[in-house]
């Protein structure tokens, strides 16, 4: 009965972490990840992703971060409802408001750091 229960208890595990792996795919912006189930409208070499898994006064989520950093983008620098993200030489803005995000393509020189 016992090694039911774990059973039951590790498929159970395996399906939600799968499940929240395969919700997010690589966007055309140099790969950053981005929920596969948001609707994306790109306009002028900026997306605009809508999504319930940023605010503007708290930026990405908790699953949303979890899910950046797992893909190997590190924050560097923030201001405001934008954050960038750093990987491989290769830097991305990601501009957050309540329930949509803005994500484009820029470069440490952009930034006044």
């Amino acid at each position: 009965m016992k090694k039911k229960w774990i059973a039951i208890l590790v498929i159970g595990l395996i399906v939600i972490i799968g499940g929240w792996y395969v919700s997010f795919k690589e966007s055309q912006v140099s790969g950053f990840p981005v929920p596969r189930f948001a609707t994306a409208i790109e306009k002028q070499g900026e997306w605009k992703i809508k999504t319930r898994l940023v605010s503007e006064t708290d930026g990405p989520g908790l699953l949303y971060r979890t899910r950046i950093r797992q893909a190997g983008w590190e924050e560097f620098d923030r201001e405001g409802a934008t954050a960038w993200y750093e990987k491989e030489g290769k830097v991305v803005a990601l501009t957050t408001f309540d329930g949509e995000l803005y994500l484009e393509n820029s470069s440490k020189e952009d930034i006044r750091l």
